[in-house]
């Protein structure tokens, strides 16, 4: 990957988690969607990985990282659940300090902290992997 390239889709990363907020805010439920497709794609590739082997050919920390973004990927998909099923008919949205929205929020930013951290290694020349 062109460095450049990387650098940009770091920021992008690095920005995840405001992201996320500003779509829900501005497009509502379909944002609530949106925000639901990105987690639930981030476990796939994840899953994926996993799925693979690809932990055994990682160093110790970007292969814990990888496992602790699984985790951290399904537990924002399904704290972001009740967000979209709650839009969905139409019931008012849970108030920031409810504990369902805390815990989707602090998912999701684990999420995106451990995916970040995760692509800056793999941004290096090694790219985490074993020697």
């Amino acid at each position: 990957m062109r460095r450049q390239i990387g650098g940009i889709l770091l920021g992008l990363s690095l920005c995840g988690y405001p992201l996320t907020q500003f779509v829900i805010r501005r497009c509502g439920r379909r944002g609530a969607l949106a925000v639901e497709a990105v987690t639930m794609g981030l476990v796939l590739r994840d899953a994926t990985m996993v799925a693979s082997g690809v932990p055994r050919r990682l160093r110790r920390v970007p292969a814990l990282l990888l496992w602790l973004e699984l985790g951290a990927g399904v537990a924002a998909t399904a704290a972001g659940l009740g967000p979209v099923l709650r839009r969905a008919s139409d019931e008012p949205l849970p108030a920031a300090d409810h504990p369902l929205e805390v815990a989707r929020r602090t998912a999701v930013g684990a999420l995106f902290a451990l995916h970040t951290v995760r692509f800056w290694i793999y941004l290096r020349p090694d790219r985490g992997r074993r020697p």
